[in-house]
């Protein structure tokens, strides 16, 4: 994962007429130094435990609006909560496998999958915008632990 400098995160958000708040610069450069995929609640705490001037508030507002503005991914992993990941410098789809017992979260990019999926797209003559696909099921460290 390519380290993004302040200034570069600054010209971003000035590209979408975002004011380059302090704030949101942390944000972006939290998820985009990590493959985690945090809920809103883990990036608050993530963000205080750098900078204390950021509330709660604050980060969902600037997860909304980094949303709308597709800097960053809102991705439902059907837990009841939101997850979110940095799209900067993903020109790459990718799509996920989820663990229902640990919650771990695994990328994959899968070039016959895709073409499967195009193919059906204009099998039914359909123009897609975008897609995700979700695969929920047990790693295997889950699996050597627990086998049932």
């Amino acid at each position: 994962m390519a380290t993004v400098s302040n200034q570069e995160l600054k010209q971003v958000l000035r590209e979408h007429e975002m004011k380059a708040t302090s704030q949101r610069i942390a944000l972006l450069k939290l998820l985009n130094n990590t493959s985690e995929h945090y809920d809103a609640e883990e990036i608050y705490i993530e963000l205080r435990k750098l900078q204390k001037t950021v509330s709660r508030a604050t980060v969902y507002r600037s997860l909304e609006t980094l949303v709308e503005q597709q800097l960053v991914s809102k991705l439902d992993f059907g837990e009841g909560r939101m997850r979110y990941e940095n799209r900067q410098e993903r020109d790459e789809h990718h799509d996920h496998l989820i663990c229902e017992r640990c919650g771990k979260v695994i990328e994959f990019f899968n070039l016959e999958m895709e073409a499967q999926q195009l193919a059906v797209c204009e099998k039914h003559d359909f123009l897609p915008s975008t897609h995700t696909m979700h695969i929920f099921g047990t790693c295997i460290e889950c699996r050597a632990t627990n086998p049932n």
